[in-house]
């Protein structure tokens, strides 16, 4: 009988510079970003996600990486007041406070730590969630996030492909005199925008892939990874969202991840991120009884796995892990 495929597989080249045990990643933009970000850092890869929060619009992270490269610093007069909490309007929620000074103190903190691991950086991978915006009419600024502010106070559009391009032109230049070895790898949310219905979010999507697209052909070191394209073409079934049905499903986010790990992770990166799933059993692990010689060994046996892996990967992020089971162990052995 003929094999039968129902569904399109999308099969992106394979990775011109892949990702190593040792390289530093830093994720920026949707919550899908977090996504697979958060699988990384599980993963005991050297990640940092976010520092500003989720960022949908390509403008907003290009302001992001302009405040980290300046180091420019929020002032008392970057801030806004509105139902008793400070914000910035280029900065997530989170750092919102009732104290004036903590939201400044917190933004600014997130700068230098986000400062000091770009300049580390190996990989930057940004994801592009939606090109509508919202402009600041006052401030004539477009802004990450409007804090429920009123509707009347913005100017809501969306942007053009040769916008995003000429901004982001820019920007990568400023980023390779900033950190010349660093890579970049673009990719799309396939999280729907549906507030201008399926129509608007088509077009936005178009435009973020009709800009990402330019990027890549005028840059060297510039990558697109297709994870909109793997869920809309190759998933294509509800049952990979969840209950929005606007959001993918854990099982979509990990097959996604899984197809990102093989096609820019390499070889020892893939066989490293496989074995490191092991030892986050481990960490999950809950024992039934307290203080049992079977979880004793279990300790002991994890123990020293995380030696041989250190020994095989000594570029791996370990240390954690070590010291949490050593201080079980200790405990253990104490009662």
């Amino acid at each position: 009988m003929q094999d039968y495929l129902f569904r399109t597989p999308v099969t992106p080249p394979r990775a011109k510079d892949p990702i190593s045990v040792a390289s530093n990643l830093f994720f920026i933009g949707s919550c899908f970003a977090e996504n697979i970000g958060r699988h990384l850092v599980d993963a005991r890869f050297n990640v940092l996600v976010n520092p500003f929060g989720v960022l949908y619009n390509p403008l907003s992270i290009a302001a992001a990486f302009d405040s980290i490269i300046d180091l420019a610093y929020v002032s008392e007069d970057d801030l806004v007041e509105r139902d008793g909490l400070w914000h910035n309007f280029m900065y997530h929620g989170k750092f919102s406070n009732p104290d004036k000074n903590i939201c400044m103190e917190n933004i600014n903190i997130a700068i230098d730590e986000a400062r000091d691991f770009l300049e580390k950086a190996d990989y930057l991978i940004i994801t592009f969630g939606t090109a509508w915006v919202y402009e600041h009419k006052l401030l004539q600024k477009v802004v990450a996030n409007c804090h429920k502010f009123p509707d009347s106070d913005f100017r809501r559009y969306r942007l053009e492909p040769d916008e995003v391009v000429d901004a982001w032109k820019e920007l990568i230049i400023r980023l390779r005199v900033f950190n010349p070895g660093l890579k970049v790898i673009f990719t799309v949310s396939p999280v729907r925008h549906l507030k201008d219905g399926a129509h608007g979010n088509q077009l936005s999507k178009a435009v973020l892939l009709l800009a990402i697209d330019k990027l890549v052909d005028l840059f060297d070191k510039v990558e697109y990874f297709p994870a909109y394209e793997i869920l809309m073409d190759e998933l294509r079934d509800y049952r990979f969202y969840d209950r929005s049905m606007v959001h993918p499903d854990g099982l979509a986010v990990e097959y996604i991840v899984t197809r990102f790990c093989e096609n820019f992770l390499d070889e020892e990166a893939q066989k490293f991120y496989k074995e490191v799933d092991r030892l986050i059993k481990a960490r999950s692990h809950r024992p039934s009884g307290h203080n049992t010689v079977q979880y004793i060994q279990f300790v002991s046996r994890t123990l020293s796995y995380i030696h041989e892996l250190s020994l095989r990967y000594p570029e791996a992020r370990l240390e954690d892990d070590r010291l949490w089971f050593q201080k079980i162990l200790e405990d253990l052995n104490k009662s």
